[in-house]
């Protein structure tokens, strides 16, 4: 048998599966189905705003299915269809993202704000980002117990307990019905993996290459629904891809698995734990082909097997690990706005051809609370050696979220498929002015329960503002043709008109959402003094300083002999003095940022 035909018999190696899976292009569904995909920013505390745009959309999608389903068989125009393939985040909004991923198919409330706080905790997005996690939790010392190492200034044990209480809820929660989902579910969730990825790109000469490493690392989930769900069947599950096992009992690799990535890409840095990232090698194996530029773009054959191959692929070092782990922090700091890895999901790797208003039939949300320019650029000249450091690591972060290829596809007023939304209140209090977790660089919705409630009512209201004013497209659009939308539907949804042409909503407000209002939640000023929070700041700092003092020592006085013993006496005498100093410090800051949020500062 010749190799032309022993080749045709054998199973299809990697490199084919790889582009076979990846597509330059995914196609579009059908006329009359419409994609959205959710890209949620990076947002610490404010993701209990993001939490709450999550959950108007849930209600509002719902209302919608419901009214196409009225519809069926009366004889009235059946409307259009809205589909969710995949979520995508960086930080709090990769939390809501892999979250959101667990318990999309099951059956939960509405946080509504008529609602008392305690009906709303049977609502799984309200309960983990409003009212099971808060900074008196944080500061404990249940981390330290047992002798354990020091491992961030924050106590995070309260987190573990948040995820594995979702995942064990999950498992009881009935299913419901939600054909707007599509499955498998896919969720994109960024991780700055520390370890990074090795690859060697060669040059024509003596054989030298040039080593890189990839730390802007990523895990992509597949999530098989309930079939009582009724969602879409989707592309099937692709080599790379992480299968999410929500049934995984506590304790095991999977569920593990699962939280060191929820957690891990919120682990802001220092202040929140690093998180172990184990996964097969494999899964990197031409990763980085899938780019608009890479080779699969040209189609064509893999066998035999093309010389780039092995170029593209990583270059392990002495050994392909197996498995690959690594130790992750915060997926923002390298990739805060991910919409560049869920554009992948949902329309190709390929070079990005964006669609105008009249031809839109699927669009990328972002969801950021945070899209005010930065209060300072970086200096102008020199200042010295120790303030050039924090400027250097600000560059390096900003530099590695900048995407030229997404920055000129946006400077096209003409496209019509991608939309933003941020808080707002109103003129004067837009972005994150308009938010208590606008304050303390974000961390300072964690210390009342009336600042996350806010925001995360604030996020309904702006998510139901959104879908009546904004998430338009004009009627020429195909996605109303076809009888898919009356004269009277036309006529009782116009949002505006403009040039003549009537704007029509992407996802109308169906059954009662029309007539119900989301009222503007009361400012939360007065609902938090920092006297509430002081001791556990000062036991907190008892704990840690004295273990990260010990650290350092270990790290840099450890010798015997009698100067390292009295740079040890130093170091722990100087401790002791400025510990107090330092935590009343806190407190100061801590309190004038809450006196900026009770006098409605911070606004645009």
């Amino acid at each position: 048998m010749d190799q032309v035909a022993t080749d045709l018999l054998e199973e299809p190696d990697e490199l084919e599966i790889w582009a076979r899976d990846y597509p330059v292009e995914r196609q579009p569904k059908p006329d009359g189905i419409f994609e959205l995909a959710f890209c949620m920013a990076g947002a610490v505390s404010a993701g209990a705003y993001t939490a709450g745009v999550l959950d108007y959309f849930v209600e509002a999608l719902d209302a919608f299915a419901e009214e196409r389903r009225r519809r069926a068989g009366t004889g009235e125009a059946p409307l259009h269809e809205v589909r969710v393939p995949v979520l995508g985040g960086a930080s709090a909004g990769g939390m809501c993202a892999a979250l959101a991923a667990v318990f999309l198919d099951r059956r939960f409330p509405p946080a509504r704000p008529e609602m008392a706080p305690a009906e709303r905790r049977a609502n799984p997005l309200y309960r983990a980002w409003v009212s099971d996690i808060d900074i008196r939790h944080l500061l404990g010392t249940e981390d330290l117990t047992e002798g354990r190492k020091l491992v961030s200034l924050l106590d995070c044990t309260v987190l573990e307990r948040i995820v594995d209480g979702l995942l064990d809820e999950a498992q009881s929660m009935a299913p419901a019905h939600r054909p707007w989902l599509a499955s498998p579910l896919r969720a994109v969730v960024t991780l700055s993996n520390l370890r990074g990825v090795p690859y060697a790109m060669r040059f024509q000469g003596r054989g030298f290459r040039h080593w890189m490493s990839w730390h802007a690392d990523y895990v992509r989930y597949a999530v098989t629904l309930d079939p009582a769900a009724g969602a879409a069947t989707e592309d099937p599950i692709k080599i790379g891809e992480t299968v999410l096992d929500r049934a995984a009992p506590r304790g095991s690799a999977a569920r593990e698995a699962f939280k060191a990535v929820a957690l891990g890409t919120g682990s802001f840095p220092v202040a929140l734990a690093p998180r172990v990232l184990r996964r097969p090698a494999a899964d990197y194996l031409y990763r980085a082909a899938l780019t608009p530029t890479g080779p699969f773009r040209k189609g064509g054959t893999y066998r035999p097997r093309p010389g780039w191959a092995e170029c593209i692929a990583p270059a392990w070092s002495p050994a392909m690990p197996d498995p690959y782990a690594a130790l992750c922090v915060d997926g923002g700091a390298m990739n805060n706005e991910p919409f560049d890895l869920v554009r992948r999901v949902l329309v190709g790797h390929g070079p990005s051809v964006p669609k105008t208003v009249q031809e839109a039939r699927r669009a990328l949300l972002l969801i950021d609370p945070f899209v005010n320019p930065p209060d300072r650029p970086g200096p102008e000249e020199a200042q010295g050696l120790v303030s050039a450091i924090l400027p250097l690591f600000r560059a390096l972060v900003q530099n590695a979220r900048f995407k030229p290829e997404d920055l000129a596809a946006a400077a096209d007023e003409r496209i019509g498929s991608r939309f933003l939304m941020a808080p707002s209140r109103g003129p004067n209090w837009e972005a994150e002015g308009a938010i208590a977790a606008g304050h303390l660089n974000g961390f300072l919705g964690f210390f009342s329960e009336a600042y996350r409630e806010h925001d995360f009512l604030l996020g309904r209201r702006n998510a139901r503002s959104f879908l009546l004013h904004h998430f338009v497209l004009p009627e020429t659009n195909p996605l109303f043709a076809g009888g898919r939308w009356s004269e009277a539907d036309r006529a009782r949804w116009t949002v505006e008109v403009e040039d003549g042409v009537r704007n029509l909503p992407i996802i109308p407000l169906c059954g009662d959402l029309a007539a119900r209002e989301e009222p503007m939640p009361a400012w939360p000023a007065g609902r938090f003094r920092v006297e509430e929070v002081a001791p556990h700041i000062r036991a907190r700092a008892a704990a840690v300083v004295p273990a990260l003092r010990e650290a350092l020592i270990g790290a840099a006085l450890r010798k015997p002999g009698i100067w390292p013993w009295l740079g040890r006496q130093g170091v722990r005498g100087l401790s002791r003095l400025l510990m107090p100093r330092l935590v009343e410090a806190m407190l100061d800051k801590i309190a004038a940022e809450v006196r900026d949020l009770d006098e409605g500062r911070h606004r645009v």
